[in-house]
């Protein structure tokens, strides 16, 4: 009885820094993009897939950056001016097939930790934190934005530059929800 071959089921991958459960088959990796891409309606580049990924726990970094790269160089992806990704349809259609291949508890892990990493580059780039150093610490100044104007900057002295980069990263993670928490404060 002749056993079907499954490329998925071969652990040909680079393991350093990924949790039990994560991708272990450059197959399976390269199946893992291409699901990303199909399932996110977000702009994404490389950087935000080998970021999640890494950052998940998922998959190697280097078995992702090749995985992205030979999807390119297939034509499964191009890669435009602004180094977004886009899906071909032939390889929209492909994961349609084998989806299936991969647990789906790492699809939603990993379309998730992208859409999160997405918001916070958008949110890094719309608004704007300055770390400045001073006598007696350090300044941190918030800009929450809409397009090209600030509609709220708040500053904070802190004593460590430990504790600025906290703020900084915690603020660009969530600049909406510090913003209606202080508004509510006030108005309450």
């Amino acid at each position: 009885m002749d056993k079907e071959f499954n490329p998925a089921l071969q652990f040909d991958a680079f393991t350093a820094g990924i949790e039990d459960g994560g991708l272990r088959s450059i197959t399976s990796i390269e199946i893992l993009s291409c699901y990303i891409l199909a399932n996110c309606s977000e702009k994404i580049t490389a950087k935000n897939i080998v970021d999640s990924l890494v950052e998940g726990k998922i998959a190697n970094y280097f078995e992702i950056s090749n995985a992205i790269s030979k999807m390119i160089k297939m034509g499964n992806f191009t890669e435009d001016e602004n180094g977004f990704l886009h899906i071909s349809d032939e390889c929209r259609y492909s994961v349609d097939i084998v989806e299936n291949d991969l647990p789906i508890t790492i699809r939603e892990k990993a379309v998730e930790l992208v859409r999160k990493t997405v918001k916070y580059e958008i949110n890094k780039k719309e608004n704007k934190v300055e770390i400045a150093k001073k006598s007696n610490g350090f300044k941190v100044t918030m800009h929450v934005s809409d397009k090209n104007s600030d509609f709220m900057v708040l500053s904070l002295y802190v004593p460590t530059e430990a504790q600025a980069e906290v703020i900084r990263d915690k603020f660009q993670t969530h600049p909406a929800e510090v913003y209606e928490n202080l508004i509510n404060s006030i108005f309450e």
